[in-house]
């Protein structure tokens, strides 16, 4: 059962790799983005759009660890006041 499932990881690796590429490969045209007050030199589009892919990931990512945090030291006062 491991070895099923390092396989399949190792193709799932692979076919974001390939997908990847591929992404990048077919969007290739260069854009600037203008951010209202700064504006940004000319990348990519595939680089703009996983920029974005990445900074939502992280974003998201730092609001839930946030309210998880918030969520854990409010159960910490409710164990103190059962205790």
């Amino acid at each position: 059962m491991g070895l099923l499932k390092k396989l399949l990881f190792v193709l799932f690796i692979l076919a974001l790799v390939f997908f990847g590429a591929a992404f990048s490969v077919e969007n290739d045209a260069r854009v600037p983005l203008d951010l209202l007050f700064v504006k940004l030199p000319e990348l990519r589009v595939s680089i703009w759009i996983v920029a974005a892919f990445v900074a939502g990931g992280g974003a998201g990512l730092l609001i839930c660890m946030i309210r998880l945090l918030q969520i854990k030291a409010q159960h910490q006062g409710v164990c103190r006041k059962l205790a």
